[in-house]
């Protein structure tokens, strides 16, 4: 089994998303949008020498893309979601978003094992007040401000020392 280098992929991928999409169809203003110099996409586009990780980066936020899928051989994994990635690629965030928590929410409803992934759990409860603790909020809020607050420690019969030591 032939692996295909990453760099090879990334060129294929980088052409066909730089061809679906309307605007980023060009080197120069994908190298705008990604704050990369034109020359620098043009040698990932034509394969020409191995990329920067910061550059390629770059250039999959400015396509909308994750850093994985611009440089993975789907081909080589055949368990992988198939999906078109032009069109993925001009969804919006918000689109995406949505996308994304669909499939949470479905691997989380059908029990599938996460490997490798931490699982939180948020667990929150509101407990109404006891009538002795809302008695207490409402005398601390009567109460006028004061700059003089003490805390349950304090007590004002201690004079207040100066920063010098009796001798």
């Amino acid at each position: 089994m032939n692996k295909t280098p990453a760099r090879e992929i990334l060129a294929l991928k980088l052409r066909k998303l730089m061809d679906a999409h309307p605007t980023l169809n060009t080197q120069g203003r994908l190298a705008a949008r990604a704050g990369l110099a034109q020359r620098t996409v043009g040698r990932m586009r034509n394969n020409e020498a191995d990329p920067q990780l910061g550059h390629v980066e770059a250039v999959a936020d400015a396509l909308g893309v994750s850093l994985v899928s611009l440089i993975s051989d789907e081909s080589a994994s055949g368990s992988g979601l198939h999906y078109d990635t032009a069109a993925v690629a001009q969804l919006s965030g918000e689109d995406r978003k949505k996308i994304e928590s669909y499939i949470e929410f479905v691997l989380s409803t059908s029990g599938a094992a996460r490997t490798g992934s931490q699982e939180t759990v948020n667990i929150s409860e509101t407990m109404p007040a006891s009538k002795a603790q809302t008695a207490s909020v409402r005398r601390a809020a009567q109460r006028p401000l004061s700059d003089k607050t003490l805390s349950i420690n304090e007590d004002q019969s201690h004079a207040i020392e100066g920063k010098r030591g009796r001798r």
